[in-house]
């Protein structure tokens, strides 16, 4: 019997896991350290780590929770640019090196839009979520996020 329960309940959390993830991407915890380091906010991520998954990022969803993002893992500090194209959402796009500091943020981006958001320095990774999420959790440029891509950084 408790064979069964337990095939059960491990179904039914593969399940929830599969449909609160639209894109098949793998889900990271992270965490915002902002406010000088006096906040700090749990999210979960979307994990962008391929150029497919980055390539789709965000398009198309038209929902996307307060305590939810996507994280783009470019593997590698370089020059970056995003677009708005195919989203209909506006977002909060953080930047960051490769121990997690936030170097740049674009606040409150404009769904649909093809213009070119970039930091104007090279980058490691982009958080995506929903917009107003930087204003309301007091991020800024030197804070910090913290999940297992940046390592011991981050």
């Amino acid at each position: 019997m408790r064979a069964i329960t337990a095939f059960f309940f491990s179904f039914f959390i593969v399940t929830i896991a599969a449909a609160e993830t639209p894109s098949g991407m793998p889900l990271v915890a992270l965490t915002i350290e902002s406010d000088g380091g006096a906040l700090k906010t749990g999210f979960t991520a979307e994990l962008a780590a391929t150029p497919a998954h980055r390539a789709k990022g965000l398009m198309f969803r038209t929902e996307l929770a307060d305590n939810r993002g996507m994280l783009f893992d470019f593997k590698e500090t370089r020059s970056v640019s995003m677009w708005m194209k195919n989203t209909p959402l506006s977002l909060d796009m953080i930047f960051s090196d490769d121990h997690g500091k936030v170097l740049y943020i674009a606040h409150n981006t404009v769904p649909y839009s093809e213009d070119v958001i970039t930091p104007g320095v090279p980058i490691y990774a982009v958080l995506e979520v929903k917009a107003g999420t930087a204003h309301r959790l007091k991020i800024r440029p030197g804070d910090r996020l913290i999940t297992p891509i940046f390592g011991a950084g981050g």
